[in-house]
Formats: structure tokens, C-alpha cells, sequence
């Protein structure tokens, strides 16, 4: 698998060569995961039904853990190359949710947090 490599500010990056920088196998796997935990349900102009349903779960007076989760891990399995999203840890602290994904794929194990 190659996509483009991001920084951390999640912009586009520049190689030594000065053509946008790739990434391959199992960092590209883990620039997906995060690039579809951080979409929004409704904000992709061609796949509206595609990204986590954060106004539903999170963004209301009760937030509902358990069903984000589920998106969350259902999302996960729309990565090429996702095999199974191993554990999923949710803090939901001062109006600020906060979580930990271990996720499993083909080129190994990775952990990020969101």
C-alpha cells in the first residue's frame, strides 16, 4: 500500500526531491486509520455516509462511548489492509473525549490515540 505521508500537523509533506513524500505498507496503514478516525460523518462532498458519526455519539448533551466505539471499529475495517482493531480505550473527561486504538494490520501492530 503508498499514500502520502503527512507531518504532524497532518499537512502534506515535500520529499528531498521536492514531489509530495510517500509512505508505504505499514505507516500508510496507520496514516488511513488516522485520516478516517478524524473524518466526520457528512463533511466528504462524494462519500457523505462514510466517516464517524461524532455528532451522534459525542457531540450531544450524553455522550453515547458505546456507539462510537462501534463506528469507530467499523470504520477501522474500511482500511485496506486493517485486520482487526484489537483494543479500543475511551476517557471522556472535562467535555474532551479522548481515546487509544491498537489496531492490527497485515504489516503488524500500531497504537494511536485521538
Amino acid at each position: 500500500m503508498i499514500t502520502f505521508s503527512v507531518d504532524a500537523n497532518n499537512d502534506l509533506m515535500l520529499g528531498d526531491d521536492g514531489n509530495l513524500s510517500l509512505c508505504k505498507n505499514a505507516q500508510a496503514v496507520k496514516n488511513l486509520c488516522i485520516h478516517y478516525a478524524r473524518a466526520l460523518r457528512g463533511e466528504m462532498l462524494h462519500n457523505v455516509d462514510k466517516g464517524l458519526p461524532y455528532w451522534k455519539t459525542v457531540f450531544r448533551r450524553q455522550a453515547d462511548i458505546p456507539l462510537f466505539e462501534a463506528a469507530f471499529r467499523e470504520r477501522m475495517q474500511e482500511v485496506n489492509g486493517v485486520e482487526e482493531v484489537v483494543s479500543f480505550q475511551v476517557e471522556l473527561r472535562d467535555n474532551e473525549l479522548r481515546y487509544l486504538a491498537t489496531i492490527h494490520s497485515v504489516y503488524g501492530s500500531f497504537t494511536f490515540n485521538g
